[in-house]
């Protein structure tokens, strides 16, 4: 019996560590990545301007293509012969003083009258099996230039792909700092809570041996009401933000989650003059916007060529029946070279171009746009961090400053120097020190991955 309930304790404690994910700051991105479907999705816009960038290059190459048909003729053409008939005939011979007939001459081939031929150009059952080569020889610049822009599209999306990935992670690191303030914050409300209730317990003890007033127990008792209450908020609050790191990491949301990580602030060594120059770098919003820039002229250059001629060349290769005027099979070949030149195409080109001109300097314009905000948002993310910095030395020193004075309106309370409205403010505070403290610090994570997000380092 007792090796049966040892297994079964065993399976119940396999069964919950199977269901309990220890996390850290890079786990937690580790897994953002893995199971984002946003960072799929992107992946495979990066595989599909890949492949257009092949079908690009194929543009360049010959194309061989093979087709076959059967054509069923109501009637086939004829072509209709008129011959002469010919017949040999004796020819009379007169005489010349009277006109009389004097004889015959030997037969000669004279015409009688005439016979029709008919002569079937095709049949009424046609059969073709073809080959075609086709090769563009000169467009001006339109291939190349499309290969190019198919080339920058996929560097576009590249670039898109990869802000995406840094949003995910920004997004993970936010939601896991987010995640241990709350278990952090309800362990420091827990503890506040414990030394809260002893004091009550000591209130109440005072007040029975006459030492309180019940004006002090009862200010001791909705505080510590209070204090529960705010403990159960931030239990459930502490379960949100749980569950919302789960969704961000893509993960089932009844998984028991650890969170090691240690809340400190560390020092991070900042080049503010290159901030600026590396945000428009590497930024990948900007490295897009400059690859539509770049497609949008290019788009331009197609477009003033539209009107240009264009050369081509073509083969073809036959097996068909009938072959010539005869019903059989027979092979035939013809190749040809080509140009096309469009003469006027109702001012639809030149209105193409100036669609592409346009495109062209809206892109400028994003770009210009883009830099100036990229600009705006290093200095603003550069202040932030600072700021937390500022704010981790203040509440460190607040925190000092309050376990300082807590120590001391214990000692006075219990030697009858404090009241008790004193001894509970002096709490208050401390609590809330300690608690600003460690959102200054999980604020300082989170703004330091902004601001190495934002000078395209993160």
């Amino acid at each position: 019996m007792k090796n049966w309930l040892l297994a079964f304790f065993l399976l119940g404690l396999a069964v919950t560590r199977a269901d309990t994910l220890v996390l850290t700051p890079d786990r937690a991105i580790e897994l953002a990545l893995k199971n984002n479907k946003l960072l799929r999705a992107n992946q495979e816009k990066v595989q599909e301007a890949s492949a257009g960038k092949g079908a690009a290059l194929g543009s360049f190459f010959p194309q061989l293509s093979l087709s076959g048909s059967y054509t069923r003729l109501a009637a086939a053409n004829e072509l209709e012969l008129i011959s002469p008939v010919y017949a040999r005939l004796p020819l009379r011979v007169y005489d010349p003083g009277t006109g009389q007939i004097i004889g015959f001459t030997d037969s000669v081939p004279m015409p009688v009258g005439t016979d029709t031929m008919r002569l079937p150009l095709g049949a009424k059952n046609n059969y073709l099996l073809r080959t075609t080569l086709q090769q563009t020889i000169f467009t001006w610049g339109k291939l190349i230039n499309a290969y190019r822009i198919a080339g920058l599209s996929l560097e576009a999306q590249k670039a898109a792909a990869e802000q995406a990935r840094q949003e995910t992670k920004i997004q993970a690191l936010d939601g896991f700092y987010r995640a241990l303030l709350a278990e952090q914050t309800v362990r420091l409300l827990e503890e506040s809570y414990e030394q809260l209730r002893r004091h009550a317990e000591q209130v109440a003890n005072l007040y029975e041996n006459g030492l309180a007033s019940k004006l002090d127990l009862m200010r001791t008792r909705v505080g510590l009401t209070n204090m529960a209450n705010q403990v159960s908020q931030m239990r459930n609050n502490a379960q949100i933000a749980r569950s919302a790191l789960g969704n961000v990491l893509g993960i089932p949301l009844n998984t028991d989650l650890v969170l090691e990580a240690e809340l400190v602030a560390d020092t991070l060594l900042v080049d503010t003059a290159g901030a600026v120059d590396s945000a428009l770098r590497r930024r990948p919003e900007l490295i897009q916007l400059h690859r539509a820039c770049q497609m949008a002229d290019l788009g331009v250059r197609i477009a003033r060529t539209a009107n240009l001629p264009t050369l081509f060349a073509a083969a073809n290769f036959d097996y068909k029946r009938p072959a010539g005027l005869s019903d059989r099979w027979g092979k035939d070949w013809n190749a040809t070279i080509g140009i096309s030149w469009p003469l006027f195409t109702g001012l639809s080109n030149l209105n193409k171009l100036k669609q592409a001109q346009s495109k062209f300097r809206q892109a400028a314009l994003s770009l210009q746009m883009a830099e100036d905000a990229v600009q705006l948002e290093v200095k603003v993310t550069l202040a932030g961090m600072e700021q937390e910095k500022k704010n981790i030395a203040y509440q460190a020193e607040n925190v000092k400053l309050a376990e300082a004075a807590f120590r001391l309106a214990e000692e006075r309370y219990q030697n009858g120097l404090l009241t008790n409205l004193e001894f509970l403010d002096t709490q208050l505070q401390l609590t809330q020190s300690r608690i600003a403290l460690l959102a200054a610090l999980a604020n300082y994570q989170v703004a330091k991955a902004k601001f190495l997000r934002a000078i395209g380092k993160f």
